[in-house]
């Protein structure tokens, strides 16, 4: 029997790892043919109750080795609250960034309620990461291009893809899957798109930032406001998609961006 459940639980995630990267899925990248090339994607803000920032990530330490991002562990794009501070919780429409064998849930789900990982632990990653990096396989030396790997950074060092470094779009393997010991790309160099820990801000040497959709067009007005005031910002929900956005950074009061090719689906 328990062989079995094995067997049935390993062909789910095969399922759910075939379909990530196909379009509309996590991983999927954004060329200049793609439907949504050219939408708007919003930046994540707070205001009055609402908190949205940082969008940071962190792992649901559930492995055999306690504080150490290994096989079984499931890692999460956090919104709302500090991961790096070691005391926050999994909540709803964070988004999973590996398969889970438990549900089974596909890289790119959201967080609903009445999943088991809700409300779990988040273990933060070691300073300096994670850190979204591409590997240099493209036709232009050291610039960022449609046929260059992505990757989660998650272990040192940090200019080398190594093993349980997770992919998110890439020749090498499905999105959401470690790297391993002998896989074709393990040791392969890398470069930084951004260095983390909070991928909703630009920050020195990035080269993109995560922004949403906002597919339901809600925005936040501050119930204790007399007059509701411009701009409200929009508010990241179950509809919204999540993209690694490339384009070109705004300026306050309204911050967004537009998808251009090489932005990354970061949610399903």
């Amino acid at each position: 029997m328990k062989k079995l459940m094995r067997a049935c639980t390993l062909a789910a995630l095969i399922l759910v790892l075939f379909i990530g990267g196909a379009y509309g899925q996590f991983g999927y990248r954004v060329t200049n043919s793609s439907p949504e090339e050219g939408d708007i994607v919003e930046d994540f803000a707070s205001a009055g109750t609402m908190k949205q920032t940082p969008a940071q990530m962190g792992y649901w330490d559930v492995g055999p080795n306690v504080n150490l991002f290994d096989q079984d562990d499931v890692m999460y794009l956090h919104v709302g609250d500090t991961v790096v501070t070691g005391v926050t919780s999994i909540r709803p429409n964070d988004i999973r960034l590996t398969p889970t064998a438990f549900g089974p849930h596909a890289a790119g789900s959201k967080v609903v309620p009445g999943d088991v990982d809700l409300g779990q632990k988040l273990t933060a990653f070691p300073p300096t990461l994670p850190r979204i990096v591409f590997v240099d396989e493209g036709t232009i030396f050291g610039q960022y291009d449609l046929n260059d790997s992505v990757y989660i950074k998650t272990v040192t060092p940090l200019g080398t893809i190594g093993t349980g470094d997770v992919r998110l779009n890439s020749t090498a393997g499905l999105p959401g899957t470690r790297v391993l010991d002998f896989d074709p790309d393990n040791g392969a160099a890398c470069s930084i798109l951004h260095s983390g820990p909070s991928f909703n801000l630009w920050l020195p040497g990035a080269r993109g930032v995560i922004r949403f959709y906002n597919a339901n067009g809600n925005i936040y007005t501050d119930p204790g406001a007399l007059i509701s005031t411009w701009p409200s910002p929009p508010i990241y929900d179950g509809p919204d998609v999540v993209y690694f956005d490339v384009s070109s950074p705004t300026a306050y009061p309204r911050n967004f961006g537009y998808l251009t090719p090489n932005a990354i689906r970061m949610s399903n």
